[in-house]
């Protein structure tokens, strides 16, 4: 029999599969789709890989502490710092990101850049965990009343966050995330995100963990325990516990009766995403614009990390508010005309184009005075939860592979089974 079943083949649950296998546990993973990674997946047309969406793997984050505990292999650069653009009114100015460009631009008037220098230094020494349950548009409105200084803030805690729901983020933990970007930043990764799944699937294996794909799963199959799970193929798959690496809709389904409240509060972030793959720059300097008085972003992710065989690897993002209704023809034409604005004469080098009027960003917005989950929060023994909704310790990525490590110590725990010959289980833990 299995120990553990892991609904779900992306970050979260290959990363769990592996640590719950190191620590004695015998585990299949179950995915639904034929390739594992989920939104960590890339796709190569063309010559030019691109994620779904812009992805910013964040330097010394759970993600990347994480990941480097279980010996995956990944390489990077960070975005360029330099020569960053925001646009305003359809008009191109240098981006304020810091003390010399705020001088430099022409975005804002001298009144208004002192007033920018006082907020981004207000920034920088404000505390996080006093303003969790603090907005992050309150927050603003006690640091900045001028709107061009406001729009330049909000820009970069969209970018960071992937987020757009000023009145209900959390100040603290965008101020958190804002700063992670900041110091120590964040790298682009060689080869997209597939490096990441490809060497989680690798170690996951190493470890003994069965991987199973074109397995959804329909039903956890529980009397006073859990006794396992349904395949939709009708197949019965027996483990002791079982793991939901999955978004939370799929997981009250599956917990199903007295599951209905679970991360029923949360909300899920959007972006629109055009990517290209274009055989030349027109205007090769132009690599980061930030939309300010829109909510939108342009990133050349391929002038920092080896993503295009020839030309460039190209996002560009609108990051969607959860409460206006989705314009899909709408927003296309309102990024085609930024990249229009960005690179003129861009279309007549198009090798490649994909257009998702509504990826998840995330599953859940770090919000004001609402909490996410723990990993054993189910409400039922044997059930436990991870993904990037799940637990307290960052977002994106970070919360996804924090809350794995976390759901699989304490499944190794509640569990109390031996582990593999020669190698218990608390020496295990205690090792890792």
């Amino acid at each position: 029999m299995n120990d553990v079943i892991i609904v779900g083949g992306g970050l979260a649950g290959l990363a769990a599969a592996t640590w719950c296998a190191r620590l004695g546990l015998e585990v299949v993973v179950l995915e639904r789709a034929t390739a594992l990674g989920g939104r960590a997946r890339t796709t190569t047309r063309a010559g030019y890989a691109h994620n779904l969406g812009g992805h910013a793997l964040y330097v010394e984050g759970a993600a990347h502490r994480g990941l480097r505990e279980l010996g995956v292999p990944f390489t990077g650069a960070p975005p360029p710092t330099g020569g960053l653009l925001g646009m305003a009114r359809g008009e191109l100015h240098r981006f304020p990101a810091g003390p010399l460009s705020m001088l430099a631009t022409d975005l804002f008037g001298f009144k208004a850049k002192i007033e920018a220098a006082r907020a981004l230094r207000a920034l920088v020494r404000a505390h996080p965990v006093p303003l969790d349950d603090v907005t992050w548009s309150t927050w603003l409105d006690g640091v900045t009343p001028r709107r061009e200084v406001r729009h330049a803030l909000e820009s970069i805690a969209r970018v960071t966050t992937y987020a757009n729901s000023p009145r209900r983020m959390s100040a603290g933990a965008t101020v958190a995330q804002i700063k992670r970007g900041m110091s120590p930043g964040v790298l682009y990764l060689d080869g997209g995100w597939q490096t990441l799944v490809d060497g989680l699937e690798r170690a996951a294996v190493a470890a003994g963990v069965r991987i199973v794909r074109d397995a959804p799963v329909a039903s956890i199959a529980r009397d006073t325990i859990v006794r396992g799970v349904a395949v939709a193929s009708g197949e019965r798959v027996a483990g002791r516990a079982v793991l939901l690496a999955v978004g939370p809709a799929t997981a009250r389904s599956l917990v199903g009766r007295g599951g209905e409240a679970l991360g029923a509060r949360l909300v899920a972030s959007h972006a629109a995403c055009l990517d290209l793959g274009l055989s030349a720059l027109p205007r090769p300097e132009r690599l980061v614009v930030f939309g300010l008085d829109r909510p939108t972003y342009f990133s050349v992710h391929s002038a920092s990390a080896r993503l295009a065989d020839r030309g460039a690897t190209v996002h560009l993002m609108k990051y969607l508010d959860p409460d206006e209704l989705l314009d899909a023809e709408g927003t296309e034409r309102e990024l085609e005309a930024f990249a229009d604005r960005v690179q003129p004469g861009w279309r007549a080098l198009t090798d490649m184009r994909r257009f998702l009027p509504n990826l998840v960003a995330s599953n859940a917005i770090v919000a004001a005075g609402t909490r996410r989950p723990a990993v054993d929060a189910s409400g039922f023994e044997g059930i436990y939860l991870a993904g990037d909704w799940v637990g307290d310790e960052g977002m994106l990525a970070d919360a996804a592979v924090a809350s794995a490590r976390a759901a699989a110590h304490r499944i190794a725990h509640d569990l109390g089974c031996s582990s593999r010959p020669g190698v218990p289980v608390a020496a295990k833990m205690a090792a890792s």
